[in-house]
């Protein structure tokens, strides 16, 4: 990633894999790639990608044959007027040296943002899930619905279940990727327009549009799966683990059970806040006891909390269920570098 052109090339930064499709003149026809907390590469098929593969082809030979292949339409993805590097953020260039890495990239954007000063937790959720808004994909397919949530915004908007996505926003879409690109880049308090084909049972096929309105926190996904979550800007102030299966029995916990264990505690942050306690356990965060990893359990934090608001957890002290409770601390870090 040490010379790439991150603006333009702009995915998922923390994803397992990811292509773009363009013409000789860098415009970007397409994006396949991404993933989710479940599974490294659940969200992509070999159908789906070859799928990609002959629309892109299509839309090349069409506009190649129309004369328009040096026009920047909305044919291609929008692409920014100035060009930006790695080297471009200013604590990778002076903390870092060798190889760039892909979630380095993101890790360094978030202590840059924290630094400054401009960090916002909008910025902990990159590349939102389309279920979010009740949109479930065909993964064979990758941009026709294969299902709409019952009450969602998806269905609100008049959505249906073999619809296919052509375009959301300015974005034109030929994979889940663009999809999910398309509502990384948009503002998280407007509504999104939705160009989608329909067929009917005569094989005809109609195209219209749709606005859909989102539901309030829309982009928050879960974040424990992300190599990224090492540098959000959050002081925790305890190093801690999830207990096993036998460690829970011995505690008298269900397998099925939160039960997080507080190893030490380091500096100020969280822990100091809400008055953890080396040796704690924990068995519940906002009101929820889920079974969850350690990074699972951060990831929850943010979803749950921001600067000021007062997180309520449960531990286990000396055999005992303790309520506690303290503010959320503020975004800060004293880290310049990521591994």
């Amino acid at each position: 990633m040490t010379d790439m052109d991150i603006a333009r090339f702009d995915f998922d930064f923390d994803t397992t894999w990811t292509a773009f499709f363009l013409d000789a003149d860098r415009n970007i026809y397409s994006r396949y790639g991404g993933r989710d907390e479940s599974t490294s590469d659940g969200r992509q098929t070999k159908a789906s990608l070859l799928q990609t593969m002959r629309e892109v082809l299509e839309l090349h030979e069409q506009r190649k044959a129309a004369g328009r292949l040096l026009v920047k339409d909305n044919d291609v993805h929008p692409s920014p007027a100035e060009k930006l590097t790695p080297k471009d953020i200013p604590l990778l260039r002076d903390n870092h040296s060798g190889c760039v890495h892909c979630h380095q990239v993101r890790e360094y954007r978030l202590l840059q943002a924290a630094h400054d000063g401009k960090f916002s937790r909008d910025d902990l959720f990159p590349f939102p899930l389309p279920e979010n808004l009740g949109v479930t994909f065909d993964r064979d397919h990758g941009h026709r619905v294969k299902r709409i949530e019952p009450e969602s915004a998806a269905a609100s908007s008049g959505l249906r279940p073999g619809d296919t996505i052509l375009r959301v926003n300015d974005v034109a879409v030929h994979s889940e990727g663009d999809v999910r690109w398309a509502l990384h880049r948009a503002r998280e308090d407007q509504p999104l327009s939705i160009v989608a084909r329909r067929e009917s049972d005569s094989g005809d096929a109609a195209t219209s549009t749709t606005e859909l309105r989102p539901p309030a926190n829309w982009k928050q996904t879960d974040l424990g799966w992300r190599k990224s979550l090492r540098s959000v800007p959050l002081s925790l102030g305890f190093l801690g683990y999830a207990l096993g299966r036998e460690e829970k029995k011995t505690a008298g916990l269900a397998d099925d059970s939160l039960a997080i264990k507080v190893a030490s505690i380091r500096g100020s942050g969280l822990a100091t806040n809400v008055g953890l306690k080396k040796g704690d356990l924990i068995i519940e965060l906002a009101s929820r006891r889920r079974v969850r990893t350690f990074e699972q359990f951060q990831s929850d934090q943010l979803r749950a909390y921001q600067p000021n608001d007062t997180v309520r957890v449960v531990v286990l002290r000396d055999g005992k269920e303790v309520a506690i409770e303290g503010p959320f601390p503020p975004w800060h870090t004293k880290e310049t570098s990521v591994p």
